[in-house]
């Protein structure tokens, strides 16, 4: 009885200690050179026209303002224009592409996985110094095209766009 008592003791503090080590993580937002406001002008598009697959026009300008409806759901930094911005997250559209992942028969497409690409930098605007620099940087989603859970290309791409908006800010909130 003796012997199960050390080892429950042990087992105890053993515990302890790695819940108060803990594991490094924190939601705290990880910001460089204390950025505390940011613009978001309107990214480019550099798809090129024969790879336009099924872009859809102002996708570019969807994809700016999930970023910016993301930053502020956020709330670690604050949007503002350009002159009044400690940093710049500048952004070109590089990629729009699906590819297949299941056919229902050999001629009709069951599944798809849709992906959005974008070229990002983060610039400190006092600086004109780049903080960061990211290429084919991606959000993507996997849609049915058929079946129970079929839904359109459109809702695919927002949710795609949606995914890469919440990377994006993930990236510059947390700086890894």
């Amino acid at each position: 009885m003796r012997g199960i008592i050390k080892i429950h003791v042990h087992v105890s503090i053993c515990v302890l200690i790695v819940g108060l080590a803990g594991c490094g993580y924190t939601n705290r937002a990880i910001l460089p050179n204390n950025i505390k406001t940011i613009a978001v002008p309107t990214f480019k598009n550099q798809i090129v026209q024969g790879d336009t697959y099924t872009y859809e026009a102002g996708m570019e300008t969807d994809i700016t303002n999930a970023i910016i409806n993301r930053i502020n759901y956020d709330g670690n930094l604050k949007v503002v224009s350009s002159d009044k911005a400690d940093a710049i997250l500048e952004g070109a559209l590089t990629k729009y592409d699906q590819e297949t992942l299941r056919y229902e028969d050999r001629a009709k497409v069951k599944e798809y996985r849709l992906f959005i690409g974008v070229d990002i930098s983060l610039i400190d605007n006092r600086t004109g110094e780049i903080i960061w620099t990211e290429r084919n940087f991606t959000g993507r989603t996997e849609y049915f095209r058929t079946g129970t859970y079929a839904t359109t290309e459109r809702t695919a791409m927002l949710s795609a766009r949606d995914d890469l908006a919440k990377k994006v800010v993930d990236r510059i909130i947390e700086d890894w």
